[in-house]
């Protein structure tokens, strides 16, 4: 039994009428009444009883209807969902993203992407560089915004099995205790003067924390005090305490009443990190997946800048 039939014997029951079935069917009348003789045939029933006002199901008729009709219905919403599944409009979207940049860059282009695909199940989730990477080799993360220090070091060293585009510039600050104490700005010179918190370095994706250890070998006369931390928050309740400095992205980096600091420009050595938007090489995207990275090319390059 085919589908096609079984949706053909739905429509005759609920209009009661071969040609009225026809006419919401889209077809004429004959070849309608060709298939539902062609089902009672193949199922060795009747299923149909004409009578003067049209047609009633028989016993094994209702049982087919009662069965059919919801067979057509499901896969009627199985069909919309695979449809809207291939454009995008359903599914999931696991995003990496180092949690600064959730604060400040994303609601943008996550608004713009409910906007496309409200059914969409996006997840954020927070990792370090080789987690992230580890994911989208494994299938487990669908894209990643992360941050380099060396864009070209970092493509070749994950050209097998990443795409990268970067998407701008972001600005790096010194991130201080609340004191008055502070110059306008702060050299890397300066910040070796005091415990600096830092993220892990990486090796595969040299990024913040490769950043902080190379600018203050360069420009700082003593050997420093680096101190690694994971959390961005972290970061800033221990700076706060007065406890060390740090340095972090400008837009992701305020001062709030429970946890006050000060902000100041870099003054020399590399004062910028780059943002970049990676995804997998070695697997095909559904739709809601490249519908996410169309919208953060447009979106976030612009932010970026």
């Amino acid at each position: 039994m085919e589908l096609r039939q079984m949706r053909y014997f739905v429509e005759v029951v609920r209009h009661g009428s071969l040609s009225a079935a026809a006419k919401t069917l889209h077809m004429s009348q004959p070849p309608l009444s060709t298939t539902i003789a062609s089902l009672e045939k193949q199922l060795g029933v009747r299923l149909l009883e004409r009578t003067g006002r049209g047609v009633v199901p028989t016993e094994a008729g209702r049982l087919l209807m009662e069965r059919g009709e919801q067979i057509v219905r499901e896969c009627d919403q199985l069909a919309e969902e695979l449809q809207r599944h291939g454009a995008g409009l359903l599914g999931s979207l696991r995003l990496v993203a180092y949690m600064p940049y959730v604060q400040t860059l994303l609601p943008r282009v996550l608004a713009a992407y409910r906007q496309q695909a409200p059914s969409v199940d996006v997840q954020i989730f927070d990792m370090r560089p080789e987690e992230a990477l580890a994911g989208l080799e494994h299938g487990n993360v669908d894209v990643a915004l992360m941050t380099t220090s060396d864009h070209e070091l970092s493509a070749k060293l994950n050209r097998a099995a990443v795409n990268m585009q970067p998407l701008g510039e972001v600005e790096l600050v010194a991130v201080l205790p609340p004191r008055n104490i502070w110059p306008k700005v702060m050299a890397w010179s300066d910040l070796a003067a005091y415990p600096i918190f830092a993220p892990p370095v990486s090796s595969r994706f040299p990024g913040l924390g490769n950043l902080v250890l190379s600018e203050l070998a360069q420009h700082a006369g003593v050997r420093p005090d680096v101190r690694t931390v994971n959390q961005h928050q972290a970061v800033l309740a221990q700076v706060s305490a007065g406890l060390g400095v740090a340095v972090s992205a400008q837009a992701s980096t305020t001062s709030g009443p429970g946890c006050p600091i000060s902000i100041r420009p870099l003054a020399n050595g590399r004062r910028t990190l780059t943002m970049e938007l990676v995804w997998p090489k070695e697997r095909t995207l559904p739709e809601s997946v490249t519908r996410f990275l169309s919208l953060a090319q447009a979106e976030l390059f612009a932010g970026a800048r």
